[in-house]
């Protein structure tokens, strides 16, 4: 019993000394040179490897940094060089289109030019002529591009409707029948009636036709004095420029009532008639479209009144009927254009041709 008891602490010691056999010799070695130079060389490894990382991580910052400077700067001066080209391209275009424009205006003064089928003509300003203008022996009507719409030969026969005391509301209708045959009148209005019907003034400053003076409230200016006269004429003068006329405006006295005082105080030709179709009377448009196409002679001025629908009926087939017979449908104006003119405070109840243009014909 003795000897196991021994025994077992024998192994115990035994065990207990091997273990501090192997624990010992790790604590208490002594380190050799070599592995503490081995042990530094790893240390040192691993520092500069850690400040390497640091280093790289940095210049990584760095390079990007002036890569994104480089980048903004080329775009910078990409943009400027695309402005600049810009502004020479505009510069250049521009004088290429002021070389254009003046060789333009060099080549087109005083010419006819025809685009698309539609006739155009440059004045000696080199610019298209817009409106009604005067060439030669002939008129012309423009649109608002310059595009020739109506032309009048003025060696040719023409005759004038005219129609006094409106507007009314026929005035449109009779305007749209000169217009469907690319004829023209001329309207002389009552001042006063303007304003209840400014929709069909507008038809007659907007087409062909013209607006004439028939005094502001139909006055018959024989019975009246010159301060009236004046008046009368000049407020009529004053609406119908509000209504569009800008040309020239002629004047007709109320039931033809002309006397000394009318002459000498009316600032406008004053303008008559050599066919009186009596429409005013008879009321019936057959009669009315007799009396306007029977016997009709060049240079005619036609007196209707617009105020009655059969004289609108009577339109219809008076404008047709004059054209078959080879009359040209003209204003007033367009007749004095090219028969004598016409002067303020003189009577022209027709105007034929001159005896040059019957030596001509």
């Amino acid at each position: 019993m003795e000897e196991k008891k021994n025994r077992k602490g024998m192994e115990f010691q035994q065990s207990h000394r091997k273990e501090f056999h192997y624990q010992r010799p790790e604590v208490n070695r002594i380190i050799m040179p070599e592995e503490k130079r081995r042990r530094e060389a790893q240390e040192r490894a691993r520092l500069e490897a850690a400040q390497n990382t640091g280093s790289g991580f940095s210049f990584k910052k760095e390079s990007l940094l002036r890569i994104c400077v480089c980048a903004v700067i080329l775009c910078l001066v990409v943009l400027g060089l695309r402005k600049i080209q810009v502004i020479h391209k505009e510069r250049v275009a521009a004088k290429e289109f002021e070389k254009q424009k003046e060789a333009q205006a060099k080549i087109k003064r005083d010419q006819w030019v025809k685009r698309n089928g539609k006739s155009y003509y440059y004045g000696k300003d080199g610019n298209i002529t817009i409106g009604r203008f005067v060439k030669g022996k002939k008129i012309y009507y423009t649109d608002d591009k310059g595009a020739i719409t109506r032309t009048i030969d003025g060696t040719k026969p023409m005759v004038s409707l005219t129609f006094d005391d409106g507007p009314s509301k026929y005035t449109d209708d009779i305007v749209k029948v000169l217009e469907k045959y690319h004829c023209a009148g001329t309207f002389f209005e009552v001042g006063e009636r303007i304003a209840e019907y400014e929709e069909e003034e507008q038809a007659v400053a907007d087409s062909y036709s013209e607006l004439a003076n028939h005094t502001y409230s139909h006055q018959i200016l024989t019975k009246v004095g010159a301060d009236t006269i004046t008046t009368q004429t000049e407020k009529c003068n004053e609406v119908l420029r509000k209504a569009g006329q800008t040309d020239r405006i002629l004047f007709r006295a109320p039931g033809g009532g002309v006397n000394d005082t009318v002459k000498q105080t009316v600032k406008m030709p004053i303008i008559l008639w050599s066919v009186d179709t009596l429409d005013w009377k008879i009321r019936n448009a057959q009669s009315v479209y007799e009396k306007a196409t029977t016997n009709i002679k060049d240079g005619d001025i036609i007196l209707m009144h617009s105020l009655y629908e059969s004289t609108y009926h009577a339109v219809e087939k008076i404008v047709p009927e004059l054209k078959e017979q080879g009359y040209q449908l003209v204003t007033v104006t367009d007749l004095i254009e090219f028969r004598g003119g016409a002067k303020d405070g003189q009577v022209y109840m027709d105007f034929p041709p001159t005896d040059q243009e019957n030596g001509e014909n």
